[in-house]
């Protein structure tokens, strides 16, 4: 959707959120001026579909032809694919990865880590190669500033590529079922799946990764595990929204909480760590092997 330039887009958050007639099994997103509309049924996403064009019509609001896709079963969406149960990277987007050069400047590696950011929930490693990536850029350097890049430099890259260009399509969180979410710490590295069981197995909802910060990466493995479990259940919190989740690691971190003596940890860093492990009715379990 697109508004007059008078209009701005709380305007038609505003629109929106005056309408009362929609079926019950509709749901209205709006990012920016881009709308989605899902429904169970056919039906109800036509009906609601009608509705909610009269009434951004009605408030002076136009659609485009162009962007409009009209009551379908899969539809591409903030450059996601999204169907029943399942979302995935837009052709166009993997397209545009997979014709993208080795950088040559600070400016072009910029470019491609960003496109990459917002694909990252499909690239288990993303931190690790995006870590070693970034270690090349001088942020005082000017955009146009050549690098110096190496036969590892082109290895994270082509990984990453890879990556994004074979991904498979991610499960869509259902708030009825059970988060799992396994975690591991490598390479200084924050690393976790979180995973929804799908009929007899269980599929990836989203792949998480994060640079644990200088301080955490040089603690013991122990303590670098209790920090990768914070990290990574503060991003899984995102999509599970306070819903119940068991968090497998490789470390009881738990109990290295509550029997910590060490000299390693700030009494602040700890009570962050025990605020987002233990003051919640997640469970936690220990796991030797960790995929």
């Amino acid at each position: 959707m697109w508004t007059p330039p008078q209009s701005s887009l709380a305007a038609v958050q505003r629109t929106l959120a005056k309408m009362t007639d929609l079926p019950s099994t509709v749901c209205v997103l709006q990012y920016a001026d881009d709308l989605i509309i899902s429904s169970e049924t056919r039906e109800d996403c036509e009906k609601a579909s009608i509705i909610v064009c009269n009434v951004l019509a009605q408030a002076g609001f136009k659609a485009s032809k162009e962007k409009l896709q009209w009551v379908q079963p899969k539809v591409t969406y903030l450059g996601h694919i999204i169907m029943p149960g399942l979302r995935a990277i837009s052709t166009d987007r993997v397209q545009m990865i997979r014709k993208m050069k080795s950088p040559q400047t600070v400016q072009q590696l910029q470019s491609f880590l960003g496109l990459v950011n917002y694909c990252r929930s499909w690239i288990p490693d993303c931190a690790i190669h995006d870590k070693y990536l970034r270690s090349l850029i001088d942020s005082k350097a000017p955009p146009k500033t050549p690098l110096n890049w190496t036969d590892e430099a082109e290895m994270h890259f082509a990984a990453l590529k890879k990556a994004i260009t074979t991904a498979p399509s991610l499960g869509l969180p259902s708030f009825e079922k059970e988060f799992h979410l396994h975690v591991r710490e490598t390479e200084g590295v924050a690393m976790g799946v979180l995973l929804q069981q799908h009929g007899s197995t269980y599929r990836p909802v989203a792949y998480l990764s994060k640079k644990l910060d200088n301080v955490a990466a040089g603690m013991p493995a122990c303590l670098r595990a209790v920090s990768a479990a914070a990290i990574v259940v503060q991003m899984a919190e995102k999509i599970v929204l306070s819903h119940p989740m068991i968090v497998y690691t490789s470390h009881q971190v738990g109990a290295i909480l509550h029997n910590m003596q060490t000299q390693h940890m700030t009494a602040q860093r700890r009570s962050g760590y025990e605020a987002i492990l233990l003051a919640t009715k997640k469970p936690h379990h220990s796991a030797n092997i960790i995929n």
